[in-house]
């Protein structure tokens, strides 16, 4: 993909990526977050979920590898906005879609959906790369 070809409405390759419990687990770790919905299925639905669920931020930076080839071309991330609308369950296969929104000359927007085979829409999220020099 070279930068001068990309134009708004462009889709980008989805994406399915599991998400292991020993990538939970290692997230906690790097993290510090330890909180038991994470880890503990009969946590999780103490609180209402129906098993144990990955941390958010998590789901953030795994839904964030769309863009790697953007990143390959030299753009960086300028602002990255996520909202989260459910949960992600450990053991699940989400897949992750992004659409150039706008492109500009030195900048361009990609929107993310990211979905589960539990919930239709997980997060909904906007990137803005710019180019580096």
């Amino acid at each position: 993909m070279h930068a001068g070809s990309i134009k708004s409405g462009d889709t980008l390759e989805p994406l399915h990526i599991e998400v292991t419990e020993e990538m939970v687990t290692k997230y906690g770790e790097v993290s510090g977050d330890f909180n038991p919905i994470h880890f503990d299925d009969r946590s999780a639905r103490e609180k209402g979920f129906p098993s144990k669920i990955i941390h958010g931020m998590f789901s953030m930076a795994i839904a964030s590898h769309i863009i790697d080839p953007y990143l390959q071309e030299g753009y960086r991330v300028k602002t990255y906005e996520m909202k989260f609308k459910a949960p992600v369950l450990v053991g699940e296969t989400i897949r992750i879609e992004g659409t150039v929104k706008a492109i500009e000359k030195e900048s361009m927007t990609v929107e993310i959906n990211v979905s589960s085979p539990t919930y239709p829409q997980v997060a909904k999220s906007e990137i803005l790369l710019h180019v580096y020099k």
